[in-house]
């Protein structure tokens, strides 16, 4: 229960925040580090991790930091949040933690009126009795009052009955909880911290303490602002990791830097987040006064400005105004007419857009145009990792070789003024942006379109609509292969591994030049072995941690961890993150968009063809799907995919927010039971799911993933021969097995499992088991049979289908004779079972030589299946009933009837749209013989064809 009540109401606490209260809650992290430094703790601190700040020692400490002007209260929405987020982190920890604490720490005081928090803050530990019992009512009230505010707001969501039932059951479940539990240990865990202070007095109060905690000895004499600088950015590094593990600082962290020389430690200080800092500082403590002087320098300031403007012209300036990457040391293969075709269209368009998947070798690309295209006068590469904006204003190098400088006032405007400086640089020049990331901003992009002086190629992965863009074409296999070859030395490999593992990976020039290194670096790994682990999900396999070089990178890297840095998804909100996670988990390519929608039912489907079409072309506009050229289908690059998979494995309740989607398409396939063709859209998807999510992973959707197996398995049986061969009998094997260790002895889903395991050993004649697993179904759904008397009668009739198989007429009557006297029993005389009961009949005595009363039966099973609602049959038994009364008038002699019915039971196939089952093509072949024999060569010519179709579908 408890994991369904986190999964419901957990909220996302790591965020990010640029405002006052980021810098106070970073400043809190600094001051609890070096502290413990200071005084020998050996305690963790993690910040973005659960919440502001996590303590980890001794005691385990969860800090809520918030820098307020205005009074706390219980009545305050920002103690009532945290509240009900310290319970949410009691419940995830208590077990594996006896000392926890949750402390709320904030500049400001309480209000007035505020007596409990008051006393409370007053009285910590709670030694009056009186005093705690109002305070732990007070937490129960609160805690019950967030439950119904955060269930209405998820109600408030567009939603399905479903997700509002399971929001409703998770809220009442949670209240009792709540209301049947001593929470006696999480009130007295709570530590009120209020200072008392203004937000400005408090950021100059927490800094005095900082300088003074780094004046001590054990800081080596080190200058206190430059350690407050290096350490405030080794903060802020670690926040932004995407492993919550490594968002740490710890006491030997402090230890190495220490160790550094003053010239090494300035290196490693991220300038343009402490400049970010100095801003955040002034707004802080600037007031209206200074506000008014800076106003009256403007005009100085504007005229230092204009009497210190250099004329650009292109033989002032250096023709490299930023720094180029390497574009001579290794030969760069590929793209020989794209680039021709590239530089005929710059010359005409002045603005384009090269887009691919991350790394496809755009950057490459650029830098192979440098090398073809030397007849620029000025050149301007700027690499964008956060925003272009940023890129352009802390490029220190293009500011020198611009000869601008800057002051403060300029620091908003400052992209704007770069861009008017470089615009007036005369001549044929050429700025390449290239874009890291995969979220542009549109308005940054029309800016530097505004540049009329220069050529602009603007690289990413996005497919931007608003510029003349192209598709960077991936490369061939010759280039491909002289890639990997040129990073690997050793044996040679087979061709048409190599084709079959580029196609693999999409061609991806990142990951071919990461494979070959990480083989050739390794003692005996194989391009072989590396592409099955690929394929099995063990990219992290201890065999990957191989250090090896990457050009454009200062340091020796590792493969995987590259690879999760250079496909990171930071930039997604909630909704997007859930939904490619999703995506992530379906076929790579292929995804038809109307397919996805319907997965989410039909009842739904314009609601949510606005959704789902916002959140793809949101991903599209990231870099992170691409729709096919019809927009009818989308697909994902295939490490792009892997790289989700591999997030959501290390999340606490892996693949969680994809349980609602796989519940859906269950049912959908479900839905196809009686209509098997509305099902078959499905099954690749149903598939892609099961090989995606790996049984070391499933323990958050591990029910819903036997469901859908289950109906998967099922729906195969309507278009493949299960018969033919047993691999589908051992998925079935495999299936009840893991079934009965996580379900229930009762559950009626393991009762289905059984069902459908014994179907898979009756087509595969294995009579001796098939008997088995019906009968354990049976024991389940007879405990309550009343409510399960359509499936009891199902089992039962299939036993006495085994038995017919078997030729045991007295068997297959006496369960024949069981099941009318249920039918009598519940007075239940409805369902397409009844047609089953005619076939078992006429097997009967067709077995007993009988045939004219076998078919008077069938003929009676056939015309009781046809007047059935359409809706509640499958017409797949239709067929087989006619299939089978062709058989019986052939043991008649009767040709003519028995092309009849072989032509009903093919009719019924086709009506069904059933066009790609093998026992379509089985049909074909037994009346195709049937033709032959009586020479029908108009019907045998176009059976012949219906044939050859077939099989070149299938293949």
């Amino acid at each position: 229960m408890l994991e369904q009540i986190l999964n419901t109401f957990d909220v996302n606490t790591d965020a990010v925040a640029t405002n006052r209260g980021f810098y106070y809650q970073y400043l809190s992290v600094l001051k609890k580090w070096i502290q413990n430094f200071v005084e020998d703790k050996n305690i963790v601190t993690y910040t973005e991790v659960d919440n502001d700040i996590k303590e980890v020692g001794q005691e385990l400490i969860f800090t809520q930091i918030k820098c307020y002007s205005s009074n706390f209260s219980f009545n305050s929405e920002e103690i009532k949040n945290s509240i009900f987020n310290f319970w949410l982190l009691y419940l995830k920890y208590n077990s594996s933690n006896e000392n926890i604490k949750f402390c709320f720490s904030t500049n400001t005081k309480i209000a007035p009126r505020e007596k409990l928090l008051d006393k409370w803050s007053a009285n910590p530990e709670l030694n009056d009795n009186e005093l705690y019992k109002l305070c732990k009512e007070k937490i129960k009230e609160i805690l019950i009052k967030e439950i119904k505010v955060r269930k209405n707001k998820k109600l408030q969501n567009k939603i399905t009955e479903i997700q509002k039932t399971e929001i409703k059951s998770a809220s009442e479940s949670f209240k009792k909880y709540i209301q049947n539990t001593d929470i006696e240990e999480f009130v007295r865990n709570i530590i009120w911290e209020f200072n008392s202070i203004s937000p400005e007095e408090s950021i100059i109060s927490i800094r005095k303490d900082i300088d003074l905690l780094l004046s001590n000895l054990k800081f080596n004499n080190k200058p206190s602002a430059l350690l407050f600088s290096v350490l405030l950015s080794e903060i802020y590094k670690k926040s932004q990791n995407t492993n919550k593990d490594d968002r740490c600082v710890t006491n030997e962290t402090i230890s190495i830097i220490l160790e550094q020389t003053d010239d090494e430690l300035k290196k490693i200080i991220d300038k343009k987040f402490t400049k970010l800092l100095r801003i955040e500082i002034e707004q802080i403590q600037n007031d209206i006064q200074h506000i008014q002087i800076k106003l009256g320098q403007q005009d100085e300031e504007i005229n230092i400005l204009k009497n210190n403007f250099t004329d650009f012209s292109k033989t002032k300036i250096p023709k490299e105004l930023t720094f180029i990457p390497d574009i001579n040391s290794t030969e760069i293969l590929g793209w020989d007419d794209f680039i021709v075709d590239i530089n005929a269209n710059l010359r005409v368009k002045k603005t384009i857009s090269i887009f691919a998947e991350g790394g496809m070798g755009k950057t490459s690309f650029a830098k192979k145009y440098l090398k073809t295209f030397t007849d620029y006068d000025h050149i301007i590469w700027v690499s964008v990792e956060n925003s272009i904006s940023y890129a352009f204003s802390f490029d220190e190098v293009l500011q020198k070789n611009l000869g601008v400088e800057f002051i403060k006032s300029d620091d908003i405007n400052k992209f704007k003024l770069i861009l008017n400086d470089i615009n007036k640089i005369e001549g044929h020049n050429l700025l390449i942006v290239d874009i890291q990331q995969s979220e542009i901003d549109n308005t940054e992009l029309k800016l530097i379109a505004t540049i009329t002086n220069w050529e602009k190629i603007i690289l990413t992965r996005s497919h931007i609509k608003n510029f003349t863009s192209f598709k960077l074409p991936r490369i061939s296999f010759e280039y491909a292969k002289k890639i990997f070859t040129s990073n690997y030395s050793k044996e040679e490999i087979d061709n048409s591994l190599l084709i079959e593992y580029f196609e693999y990976i999409d061609y991806n020039v990142l990951v071919i030049e990461l494979t070959a290194k990480t083989i050739e670096n390794s003692i005996d790994l194989t391009l072989n072995t590396f592409f099955n682990l690929l394929k099995d999900q063990k990219l992290d396999d201890n065999d990957f941690n191989i250090d090896i070089e990457v050009n454009d990178e200062n340091e020796v890297i590792r493969i995987f961890n590259f690879l999760l840095k250079k496909f990171s998804l930071n930039n997604l909100n909630s909704e997007e993150r859930n939904y490619i996670e999703y995506l992530a988990l379906l076929p790579s390519s292929n995804i038809y968009i109307e397919d996805i929608i319907l997965i989410n039912g039909i009842d739904f489907y314009d609601e949510n063809k606005i959704t789902i079409g916002n959140i793809i072309n949101s991903l599209e506009k990231k870099g992170l799907v691409e729709y096919s050229s019809d927009r009818k289908r989308i697909n994902i690059h295939r490490i792009i995919r892997e790289i989700i998979i591999y997030n959501s494995r290390k999340e606490f309740n892996p693949f969680i927010n994809c349980l609602f989607y796989i519940v859906w398409l269950t049912a959908r396939i479900k839905e196809g039971q009686n209509q098997p063709s509305n099902s078959i859209r499905f099954l690749k998807y149903a598939e892609s799911i099961l090989n995606s999510i790996k049984e070391e992973y499933r323990k958050s959707v591990y029910q819903p993933l036997l469901m859908l197996e289950n109906e998967l398995l099922y729906s195969y049986r309507f278009f493949i021969d299960i018969g033919i061969g047993n691999e589908h009998n051992l998925r079935w094997n495999n299936l009840a097995l893991r079934a009965q260790k996580y379900l229930g002895s009762n559950d009626p889903n393991l009762a289905v499992i059984y069902n459908n395991l014994a179907l898979s050993f009756a087509y595969n004649e294995d009579f001796k088991n098939a008997i088995i697993y019906f009968k354990k179904a049976l024991v389940i759904f007879k405990k309550e049979e009343s409510k399960w008397v359509d499936i009891v009668i199902t089992i039962l009739n299939n036993i006495s289908n085994i038995h017919l198989k078997s030729k045991d007429l007295i068997n297959a009557m006496n369960v024949f004779k069981e099941v009318q006297e249920i039918r009598r029993r519940y007075n239940y005389f409805d369902g397409q079972q009844l047609g089953i009961e005619y076939r078992i009949l006429a097997d009967s005595y067709k077995i007993a030589g009988d045939y004219d009363k076998a078919i008077e039966l069938l003929c009676g099973g056939i015309k009781l299946h046809k007047s059935l609602n359409i809706l509640k049959r499958n017409d797949f038994y239709l067929s087989a009933y006619y299939n089978q009364l062709s058989q019986l008038y052939l043991y008649k002699n009767d040709i003519g009837q028995a092309i009849t019915n072989q032509e009903m039971a093919i009719k019924t196939l086709e009506d069904i749209n059933l066009n790609n089952s093998d026992y379509l093509l089985q049909m074909y072949t037994i009346v195709l013989s049937l033709y032959q024999h009586e020479g029908i060569k108009n019907k045998e010519e176009e059976v012949i064809n219906k044939i050859n179709l077939f099989k070149n579908i299938q293949s």
